[in-house]
């Protein structure tokens, strides 16, 4: 029987079945290993208009809506990136708005950097700003919890 795993990597859903023993199942895009964990690889997940909603569907997520263009959304990603190598508990996940206006527009996104944090899907809060790590640690305890 075939199980659907999410790259912890890219996000792309993959097909999988059962795999001899020693062998590892590699994600068919970017050629990750599949594990099932969501952030396994200790990077925050490229999403997509086409893959948000799945992304974001199950357990705590903090999404990093951000641009190439802006100088605090390149100030705050090493705090992400940190982030999420220490935090096994939580997906983080990284959604450029210039690429993806459908998701960003259905969220209102009018400034950025933005991180929202879902919790199965349901947004539980948002910090706008290239913000200290202490106040996203905050905001993770108030709205994640």
């Amino acid at each position: 029987m075939d199980n659907v795993v999410r790259c912890p990597a890219c996000g792309q859903a993959n097909r999988v079945t059962a795999v001899e023993s020693g062998k590892q199942a590699v994600c068919g895009k970017c050629k990750a290993p599949l594990t099932g964990a969501a952030h396994s690889d200790g990077h925050p997940v490229e999403v997509t208009d086409a893959n948000f909603r799945d992304v974001i569907s199950e357990g705590p997520t903090v999404v990093d809506f951000w641009a190439g263009w802006c100088g605090p959304c390149r100030m705050i990603a090493p705090v992400i990136e940190q982030l999420a190598k220490e935090r096994t508990d939580i997906r983080f996940a990284k959604l450029n708005v210039d690429e993806n206006p459908r998701t960003a527009s259905s969220f209102s996104v009018q400034g950025i950097p933005l991180l929202i944090f879902f919790k199965d899907g349901v947004e539980r809060g948002r910090v706008v700003g290239a913000v200290p790590r202490g106040q996203i640690e905050n905001a993770i305890r108030q709205y994640l919890a």
